[in-house]
């Protein structure tokens, strides 16, 4: 089958994908670890396929201050860019996955530290926002006016950085309360729920059924009307969108034939990257979200935008050409880039067979689009001290009935 043939080059292209020195590799064109690239991966699937590599990449981007390192970004990356804190989301992921609690007890003093230093230069007390330019959109003409320079980007107030740092505060939270640190848990939580509370005040558009780009301006703040896909689909994953929100944007946000472009509209005569693309790792994200809505057309529309390049390209590439598909004619682009490939395993592990990892428990939502019904094996899964060998039946969302070692549970 097709599938299992992307899912195997995928397999083998995530161990070219480790560098001698037992890290990730952003990219066969991108040497070394880049903070938000290799976040985004570890969430994806790299937590657990590979959790020794995923803390060795992690640290790689921590300072001598145990701080997080923000590698990229206008302006001479933080605080005008700021989406460093994805690295928590993908510490608490590892954690989850492995139990590890040194490491997780290691990331709570980087994550606290980096929270800290936040805290006091980019969030905005009127909005309960934060500053900064949007997550992983970090070229500025490409999703900015023109006009806009690195001091504009730093006082706008993004979608998917906001959601980021809204996830960032709940993780270290919960670290909290699992250390005893009580206060702290308490703390983080309310400013968690402060940052929720300012994304549904400021950036929900109720009459586009998605949330809004950013807010950004000079001396009047105005919210921009665009779609914003990792945002809109981090908003649904994170419970920042509820149920009702959720499953307005997974019908409402504009896609393409060739999948869902990082923002739309387009930005006119701005060659594509993310402007007028499509990327893989965003795609997974969306396709995750349309899962957890239950939207079987937008779930199985993101297992062809994965699947197709794939599959014709033989390679997991970094963005393709909203209009046409093809990598060719985008700005920079690379094969068996981190996070495409890591998205690309994830939709057989995190969508059909629906694996997830909390914090004590592995659970089972599976979702399989009709047209892909039939019968899957999944064997030598790892989760902690087990190994798994997993088989699932039908199609659909709903376990009709769930055995373990012959026995109905």
């Amino acid at each position: 089958q097709l599938s299992d043939a992307v899912y195997n080059l995928s397999l083998e292209e995530m161990l070219k994908a480790i560098e001698s020195d037992s890290t990730f590799r952003t990219g066969k064109e991108w040497s070394g670890v880049w903070t938000r690239d290799v976040s985004y991966s570890i969430i994806l699937s790299m937590a657990y396929l590979q959790p020794k590599v995923a803390i060795k990449s992690l640290l790689r981007k921590v300072n001598k201050n145990k701080r997080i390192i923000q590698d990229t970004g206008t302006g001479g990356a933080w605080p005008v860019s700021t989406d460093r804190m994805i690295w928590a989301v993908a510490a608490w992921e590892i954690y989850k996955a492995t139990g590890n609690k040194d490491w997780m007890q290691q990331a709570y003093e980087i994550i606290k530290n980096s929270i800290d230093d936040d805290l006091a230069t980019i969030y905005d007390p009127e909005t309960g926002l934060v500053k900064g330019e949007s997550s992983f959109l970090d070229w500025r003409e490409q999703t900015y006016p023109r006009w806009m320079q690195p001091a504009d980007i730093f006082e706008s107030e993004c979608l998917g950085t906001n959601a980021v740092h809204f996830q960032a505060n709940m993780i270290l939270s919960k670290m909290a309360t699992s250390l005893n640190q009580i206060q702290v848990a308490e703390k983080h939580k309310l400013i968690a729920e402060k940052i929720k509370a300012g994304i549904n005040q400021y950036l929900w558009l109720p009459e586009k059924g998605y949330y809004a780009q950013f807010i950004y301006g000079r001396n009047f703040k105005i919210v921009s009307p665009c779609s914003e896909a990792l945002g809109e689909a981090l908003c649904i994953l994170f419970g920042i969108a509820d149920e009702q929100k959720a499953q307005k944007i997974v019908s409402s946000t504009p896609v393409t034939s060739f999948g869902i472009p990082c923002i739309y509209p387009e930005i006119p005569n701005i060659p594509p990257y993310h402007n007028n693309a499509v990327w893989p790792f965003v795609q997974t994200y969306w396709m995750w979200a349309a899962a957890s809505t239950r939207n079987e057309k937008s779930v199985l529309e993101s297992i062809s935008a994965i699947y197709r390049p794939a599959a014709m390209f033989l390679t997991n590439k970094e963005n393709f050409v909203a209009e046409t598909g093809d990598f060719s004619g985008t700005q920079i682009n690379s094969s068996i880039m981190l996070w495409s490939l890591s998205g690309n395993i994830s939709l057989v592990h995190k969508v059909l067979f629906g694996i997830k990892f909390e914090e004590s428990k592995l659970t089972f939502n599976p979702f399989v689009p009709t047209s892909m019904q039939g019968k899957r094996m999944l064997t030598n899964f790892r989760y902690q001290n087990a190994v798994l060998d997993i088989e699932l039946n039908g199609y659909g969302s709903k376990i009709a009935s769930f055995e373990m070692d012959g026995k109905k549970i």
